[in-house]
């Protein structure tokens, strides 16, 4: 199965919090996808949040509405 990345967080504490949200709704999630750790201009920092394709639509859905859509990565 294919997986996408829907969502991305500077601190670990969010991204677990996303995790957990999505995984209590039923929505497996992959370990932490972890971004670069220079600092240096450029450098992508953070831990992406990544799903199965098919549950892309409602793990988008489910942090929206929990007042996480700041974190949702463009389509």
């Amino acid at each position: 199965m294919s997986t996408t990345r829907i969502a991305h967080a500077y601190d670990f504490g969010t991204y677990v919090v996303m995790k957990s949200l999505l995984e209590s709704e039923g929505v497996e999630t992959l370990d932490a996808a972890f971004g670069g750790h220079l600092s240096i201009a450029g450098a992508d920092q953070g831990y992406y949040l990544e799903v199965q394709a098919a549950d892309q639509g409602k793990a988008r859905t489910l942090l929206w509405q929990n007042s996480m859509a700041k974190y949702l990565l463009q389509e």
